[in-house]
Order: C-alpha cells, then sequence, then structure tokens
C-alpha cells in the first residue's frame, strides 16, 4: 500500500488507497518453482480493489432493495438482503486481510441471477445494474475470463432487452453495454500494462537491460528462502569483465558500452530462461542460477567464460570475465551469499584473471584451469 501522510484528510488517503489497489498488476501471477510464494504488495493491491467494487456495488444495491420492500416485491427484496450480507461478509474479510468468502466471479454471476429475477418481476429498471458488472468484470477478471463472462452476460441480458423494450432502444442499450464493457476492458489493460512497464522499469539497468541490484536482493532473498524451506538449489555467478578501465581508457566508453551490453545478451543467450542476469554495478554481473547447485553452476561458469574469452563482444578488443561462485547451501543470509561470491571473484583476479574460483567456507576457494 502507498505511503501516506498523517498530514493528509480521510479524503486524500482513501483516494490514496484506491489509486494504489487499481494502478498495479491486478494479476499477480505464480512464479516457477516458487508456487507458494506471492508478491504480498501485489496481493494486497488485488484484494483491496476487490474490496472497492464489491462497497461500489453494495452502495448501488441497497436502495434499490429498499424500494423493493416498499413496494412488496419481497422475493427480489429478500434475495437482494442475502446477497448483501454476502457482500459484507466479504468486504470484511478483506478488510482484515484475509480470503474473501466468494470468489470475484461467483460474486458477479450472483448479482447477475439478482438482475434477473429483477427483471422477470418487471424491474426494468434493475437492467441498469449490468454497466456496473460489466465494469466489474475486467477489474476482477483476468483478461480472458473477463471476455468469455462480458459474452455470456451479454448473451443472458440481450433476449430481456429485446422483450422489453421497443427496437430502438434495444439497439442503444444492447450498443452502450457493449461498450462500457469494451471502453472498462481496455482501460484496465492499459493500466496494468502501464504499471508492468513502470514495474520493469524500476528493476531494469538502463544501460543493459539486465536486472538491476535492486531486482538481485529479491531474488536472492526469495532463492535462499526456498532453499531453506524446500531444500531447492540455487548458485549465483558474480563475473567481473578483466581489465574493463583499460577497455575504456584506449577505445573510449562508447566502446565500453557496446561491451557491457554485449556481454548482457551473451549471458542471455546462453543461460536458460529460468535463470537471471543482474548488473551488480560498474562492469560487474551476477546470474542467479535457479535449480542448479554447485557442480552444475561450475560447469556453465566455466563454459560462460570460455565462451566469452574466444568471441568477439566487441570487434575493438579481446573481453574476458573472471568469476565467483558460491551456492546457496553455504549462504546465511543475501548479504553473506554475495559477499562469499565477492570474495571468490576477487580470488579469481588474483590468480591472474580470465578464472572460475569456487567459493568455500574456508573463503580459500578453488581456481579451475583458465584459457589465455
Amino acid at each position: 500500500m502507498p505511503e501516506l501522510n498523517e498530514n493528509q484528510t480521510i479524503s486524500q488517503r482513501l483516494m490514496a488507497r484506491v489509486t494504489a489497489a487499481f494502478s498495479e498488476d491486478l494479476l499477480p501471477q505464480r512464479r516457477e518453482f516458487d508456487d507458494d510464494n506471492f508478491d504480498q504488495h501485489m496481493v494486497s493491491n488485488r484484494k483491496a480493489a476487490y474490496r472497492y467494487v464489491l462497497v461500489a456495488i453494495a452502495v448501488i444495491l441497497a436502495p434499490i432493495d429498499t424500494h423493493n420492500f416498499l413496494a412488496g416485491h419481497y422475493l427480489p427484496a429478500f434475495a437482494g438482503m442475502a446477497v448483501l450480507l454476502l457482500f459484507l461478509i466479504n468486504i470484511v474479510l478483506l478488510s482484515r486481510d484475509k480470503d474473501p468468502f466468494l470468489s470475484p466471479p461467483t460474486v458477479l454471476l450472483i448479482t447477475l441471477a439478482l438482475v434477473i429475477l429483477s427483471l422477470i418481476y418487471g424491474q426494468n429498471y434493475n437492467l441498469y445494474w449490468v454497466y456496473p458488472l460489466l465494469v466489474a468484470l475486467p477489474v476482477l477478471l483476468k483478461t480472458r475470463v473477463s471476455v468469455w463472462l462480458g459474452i455470456l452476460v451479454g448473451l443472458i441480458v440481450t433476449p430481456f432487452v429485446w422483450m422489453r423494450f421497443d427496437t430502438n432502444t434495444a439497439i442503444i442499450v444492447c450498443l452502450s453495454m457493449a461498450h462500457t464493457w469494451l471502453i472498462s476492458a481496455w482501460l484496465m489493460y492499459a493500466v496494468s500494462q502501464q504499471s508492468r512497464k513502470l514495474s520493469e522499469l524500476a528493476v531494469t539497468d538502463p544501460l543493459t537491460g539486465a536486472y538491476n541490484r535492486r531486482r538481485l536482493q529479491g531474488e536472492a532473498r526469495d532463492a535462499l528462502q526456498t532453499w531453506q524451506r524446500y531444500r531447492r538449489p540455487a548458485t549465483l555467478l558474480l563475473m567481473d569483465v578483466d581489465h574493463f578501465k583499460s577497455v575504456n581508457d584506449e577505445h573510449g566508453h562508447e566502446v565500453g558500452d557496446r561491451a557491457l551490453r554485449s556481454l548482457v545478451e551473451v549471458l542471455n543467450q546462453r543461460l536458460r530462461r529460468l535463470d537471471q542476469v543482474f548488473r551488480f554495478g560498474g562492469e560487474e554481473f551476477v546470474a542467479l542460477l535457479a535449480e542448479t547447485d554447485e557442480v552444475r553452476a561450475v560447469h556453465v561458469a566455466e563454459e560462460l567464460r570460455a565462451h566469452i574469452a574466444q568471441i568477439d563482444i566487441v570487434p575493438e578488443c579481446r573481453i574476458t570475465v573472471s568469476v565467483g561462485v558460491c551456492d546457496v547451501t553455504q549462504a546465511d543470509s543475501v548479504d553473506h551469499w554475495l559477499n562469499m561470491c565477492d570474495r571468490a571473484l576477487y580470488q579469481a583476479k588474483g590468480a591472474g584473471r580470465n578464472q572460475v574460483v569456487i567459493a568455500t567456507p574456508g573463503n580459500s576457494g578453488l581456481a579451475t584451469e583458465s584459457i589465455n
């Protein structure tokens, strides 16, 4: 949730919370090999968005339900009271950051059933319930589900429209419902895409396109927790471009920047999609190898080092890298894990560079054979 200023008014705080709820990615995805770990911030925002939609629908339903009681339409009135009660239970649970009693599709289908019941009783004005229903679809559901459920709502409601209104009115009502649904879906898609782009910019290095150190901290923490909880291995490779200062001094910073970008491209091409590359700082990069133990990681590191030494990263000069390797089993914390990689890298550079060194508990390291 957003940081709130103590000097803000109640309305300003409410606006800040609503804005945050509807401007984040409402559909968090499960990560590979980490089915139980969700981004709690995204989940909290999605629950908040669900709660606000329920509040909005309940506010509309309450006076309609009151009118039904006064008009003697007791069946839709009691049905409306039951729906209101279910909504209130959901709102309370979501306010306490608990899982809702009813899923969004169930709420939407119950609301649709209430609309149809009202139409059967001749309450044509309840047809306009369909509009907030169509607005809520893209907010609460995945895009593909929203498409099919929106079509289903249209197919169910359209016969009532044509039975209750003349042809011109029916055409206008159907078109307006379609426009409401399409505009709502487009707006939510645009908001989610913009939010995703902003999130990517916040964790991406602008020069190389690799993830930045901020993202590394989070991913390494997740990997460490996954090891502690499920004993799933992971290994960090800390790589440093050898004699990078001389590349900048002799060939200019433009060549140096191209070398870093090309290096990241090579790493992404040679590693699996499951693995991630981060810019650690300057000419240092980290590769997080998921589901990879130390033996396999050393093999990968040696292949990368040898491949980089043999190809032309940039035409102007030859590039080599030194690599420090440390698997998650040796780490007590993320900082400890990175420090062990850093010490192994320091030993690789001290041993003549273009080396792969394995971090050990005693920090002595073991250098593999280099290609010169």
